[in-house]
């Protein structure tokens, strides 16, 4: 028999220090890492500079910055130019951006004589406030800062609500697993991306849904969350349908207040959509799904186990997330919340298919899972607590466990440490021109994480 963990370890891994500790961690891995590929997220920071200044999301005062090379991330309507992706994005950099600039204003005067760390915080000052051609790419820096604590608040949701669930061994195990293993890492902590501020309200929306209990004001907080996500990216759509269905299925007396929890950013949202697009949704929230496309069964395939885009194949330990499903399945002891979070994953995997870029663009492996990410792990906190209180009963998960655990956190260290792994995406072809790379056993993204003078490769 395995003897009991000492209650010194115990006490610890449950305590308010560890996960202090653990979010300092993967803060200072985070930050400390250096691949910051700002695309999607070019704008963010202005449209908040924006907001702040002008008290407006449009980015004519930027006009002189706008080129063909960022085309991609602006709109324009009704004579002016807006940033084309969810105004949840540049929201959500905006208090931490209004906190630097007033720090930073109030703090002039000693920050003249403090050498060169005063005169680098005068400079972003002078540059945020700045308007007319800048320098989007000196905004990197602050990405990966507001970036790094959404991924690592979301991480401490996911443990206080994983506590409730395993021991909270397993609990810190499983979530560092998330923070270092996936692409929580790799992507949403790089720089602002819509899945940054997004997988903190799907870890809010987790600890609420997964309580014993629910009741007028926890009800009216999942609401409030999951509108949130929505705003964040329109794929939480998904989670919006399954989590309104919950609560009309199971607690239909607390739907007045889950909708007044929603309605409060629901109603801005809207507002701010008629105001600049004159619909309720703006154009990139229309985006159509073809499930009947030609392509949909090969996507489904490419988004699991193709070699350059494969959940499984960059972070492999997630199938005991399917293997902690299927034995609560069989061993009845599937909660609702729990049948809800599968539920939300099955559909996600569906719509991220049939959505015409289903390889995710210029990112590094399975960029379009990482939404899901804290429903994924709470299934994988079962098989994890069963390694960790048994591990010689349990040899053969144990290894697969620990076999799978380190490569996926050695990949997404490589990828968020060199440029050499995002360059698989632009050579030898642009995969946007050829999405059947996702499929070249020949050249994955994967091996990209291996140095070249270890792979005798110029790429």
């Amino acid at each position: 028999m395995l003897s009991a963990p000492s209650s010194s370890r115990r006490d610890f891994s449950s305590s308010s220090l560890a996960l202090w500790l653990m979010c300092l961690g993967l803060f200072v891995v985070y930050t400390g890492s250096k691949v910051q590929m700002q695309t999607d997220s070019l704008w963010s920071i202005p449209s908040a500079a924006s907001i702040l200044h002008e008290g407006n999301a449009d980015l004519d005062e930027f006009a002189p910055t706008f080129s063909e090379a960022t085309d991609y991330a602006r709109t324009d309507h009704g004579g002016r130019t807006y940033y084309v992706y969810p105004p949840g994005v540049m929201l959500s950099a905006v208090p931490f951006l209004a906190l630097a600039e007033g720090l930073f204003s109030l703090g002039r005067p000693l920050l003249e004589h403090l050498g060169a760390l005063g005169a680098r915080a005068l400079a972003w000052l002078a540059l945020f406030q700045s308007t007319g051609k800048v320098d989007l790419g000196a905004y990197h820096r602050t990405e990966q800062l507001i970036a790094s604590v959404y991924v690592c608040a979301a991480a401490a949701v996911l443990l206080i609500a994983l506590r409730r669930q395993v021991s909270a061994r397993a609990a810190l195990v499983t979530v560092l697993l998330f923070g270092l293993g996936t692409t929580a890492y790799s992507t949403a902590s790089r720089v602002l991306w819509q899945h940054s501020p997004g997988l903190l309200a799907v870890a809010c929306g987790v600890l609420l849904l997964a309580r014993p209990t629910q009741t007028a004001r926890t009800a009216f907080l999942a609401g409030l969350t999951v509108a949130l996500a929505y705003v964040c990216r329109p794929t939480h759509a998904i989670t919006v349908v399954v989590f309104t269905a919950y609560f009309a299925l199971r607690f239909r007396r607390l739907l007045p207040a889950y909708f007044a929890g929603a309605a409060l950013v629901a109603a801005p949202f809207c507002g701010y959509n008629l105001h600049i697009y004159g619909a309720l949704l703006s154009p990139y929230y229309r985006n159509t799904l073809d499930i009947a496309g030609p392509r949909f069964l090969m996507a489904l395939a490419a988004n699991l186990v193709s070699p350059s885009r494969g959940l499984l194949i960059y972070s492999p330990f997630l199938v005991l997330a399917g293997v902690g499903f299927v034995q609560r399945w069989r061993r009845r002891e599937l909660a609702p919340h729990e049948k809800a979070f599968a539920t939300i994953v099955l559909l996600h995997w569906v719509a991220i298919s049939a959505f015409p870029i289903w390889w995710a663009g210029h990112s590094v492996g399975p960029r379009f899972f990482t939404d899901v990410l804290p429903y994924l792990v709470f299934f994988l906190a079962f098989p994890v607590q069963r390694v960790l209180e048994a591990p010689r009963q349990h040899r053969a998960l144990a290894g697969v466990l620990a076999a799978t655990a380190a490569f996926s956190v050695v990949f997404h260290w490589r990828a968020s440490t060199s440029y050499d792994v995002h360059m698989w995406n632009s050579f030898p072809v642009n995969v946007d021109s050829a999405p059947e790379r996702a499929w070249d056993w020949s050249d994955p993204q994967l091996l990209r994480a291996i140095p070249a003078r270890f792979r005798g490769d110029p790429r």
